[in-house]
């Protein structure tokens, strides 16, 4: 993955999207050290966003299992963290 600073960035941007487009892999850019943003390629975000519903689409089928039940908004929210951090930490051991 390439680094640009925040000052390379405003100097190098049709680079950078270059790296990204072509070369397929995210760009970094830093702000006094820092990550600030990253850019990549659309098929790099489609293939993210991809990851992201099936993460999703394997939370619903798993709250689908449990069958109906009456679950209160914060109970509800604590399941979804939950599971959601179930399936990043499985995306991430992949």
């Amino acid at each position: 993955m390439s680094t640009y600073t925040m000052t390379e960035a405003n100097k190098k941007t049709a680079e950078m999207v270059n790296e990204a487009r072509y070369g397929h892999q995210p760009v970094l850019i830093t702000d006094h050290g820092k990550p600030a943003a990253v850019l990549i390629s659309p098929e790099m975000l489609a293939r993210y966003q991809a990851l992201e519903d099936a993460a999703d689409l394997a939370v619903i089928e798993k709250i689908k299992k449990r069958g109906p039940q009456w679950v209160s908004g914060e109970e509800a929210q604590r399941m979804m963290d939950e599971m959601l951090a179930d399936a990043d930490a499985a995306d991430q051991a992949r």
